[in-house]
């Protein structure tokens, strides 16, 4: 197996690792993590003493960092799955949003959600004895509706992912945004130990300053790969009212001289005209541009979380933008190396509907 990583982890990051409160030692440690979903770590167990001592199930506690400070590393959660060999055995544990996906079923029923904040409903969900809610204070302004589809018998992690798909919203203000139509909705994670975090989301908001800043040519990046698209752009769309065939059509015109025309039509059950024009506009708004994706290779920045913001500058996007970290993956195998994924949402013609009614 070569040079045990151990030495590595000890003498550089001062890893301690507990299962059901017992210290392990481990000889490699990885991490992943990605919005709205469980943080993941794996590690590497040798001899029969310690891999018994990991069964499924067992409460897993790391700790790690220069005198285990670095915050951000601090994990909790369960074993999950176990890969057993003749040295020892890879260990996989997920922190404590498995236990929503997981959970017994509820009946939500209308009566006590509708008309109520999505943040506070979503928030409650969240509410077990293994995870600290105690920081999910406010709430995000946007109300329960029936259209929403909330109700009905489902794990807690279900509720919670229907919540948090309607929990946007369009707004308007040139005090903060150089476009006129703009997104601000949420997500959902634990970064640090046990404590669940709500984040909201406003990229575009010109007040939101990004965390780190990297390009193409920054020594402290390694394998900037990008990912530019037009597969969902959308520049044209034509918008039709069933019932008396009246046509509403949104074009953008500076879109479609760089990238070409790209059309859509829709027939929609909308008689009020102005909700049908508001539609249009705000599909093609949000939808007028080629989807960025980025994936980069950075060493020592155990501090970057998931959501924050990432301004990256390359030949190919023609301007500065910012982007939020959807995924990470940290190994500890040759230093701190972590491969970061940005990118964000795109917004479907049933979410605009939604936000136009």
């Amino acid at each position: 197996m070569g040079l045990a990583v151990s030495e590595v982890l000890a003498d550089t990051l001062s890893v301690s690792v507990l299962v059901d409160d017992k210290t392990v030692p481990i000889i490699s440690l990885g991490y992943k993590a990605a919005i709205n979903t469980a943080r993941e770590v794996r590690f590497f167990v040798v001899g029969d003493e310690f891999v018994q001592l990991c069964h499924l199930g067992a409460k897993v506690e790391i700790k790690s960092g220069p005198d285990r400070a670095i915050t951000n590393l601090h994990f909790m959660g369960l074993i999950r799955e176990i890969n057993p060999n003749n040295a020892g055995a890879e260990i996989v544990a997920m922190d404590y949003v498995t236990l929503l996906a997981t959970s017994s079923k509820i009946n939500y029923k209308d009566e006590d959600i509708l008309g109520r904040d999505l943040y506070v409903l979503a928030a409650d969900a969240m509410n077990i004895p293994e995870i600290d809610t105690s920081g999910l204070v406010g709430g995000s302004e946007i109300r329960a509706t029936k259209e929403m589809n909330l109700s009905g018998v489902q794990t807690r992690k279900e509720f919670i992912d229907k919540c948090f798909e309607n929990m946007f919203k369009f707004v308007e203000d040139s005090t903060k945004y150089h476009g006129k139509l703009n997104v601000v909705h949420y997500e959902y994670a634990i970064h640090i130990s046990n404590k669940m975090d709500i984040m909201l989301k406003d990229e575009t908001n010109v007040h939101t300053k990004p965390s780190i800043s990297i390009s193409k040519n920054n020594n402290t990046i390694e394998n900037l790969k990008a990912r530019i698209d037009t597969t969902n752009l959308i520049n044209s769309y034509s918008v039709t009212n069933k019932e008396d065939k009246v046509v509403f059509k949104r074009e953008h015109l500076d879109s479609i001289k760089r990238y070409g025309l790209k059309a859509e039509s829709v027939t929609l059950d909308i008689a009020d005209y102005p909700t049908l024009v508001s539609i249009a506009q705000s599909y093609v708004d949000k939808n007028k541009y080629p989807s960025f994706n980025y994936v980069f290779t950075i060493r020592n920045v155990e501090h970057l979380g998931l959501g924050d913001l990432v301004e990256v500058t390359h030949p190919l996007t023609e301007r500065n933008i910012a982007l939020p970290i959807s995924e990470y993956n940290l190994s500890f195998n040759e230093g701190l190396v972590a491969e970061i994924t940005l990118g964000k949402k795109r917004f479907t013609l049933i979410e605009t509907i939604a936000k136009a009614l």
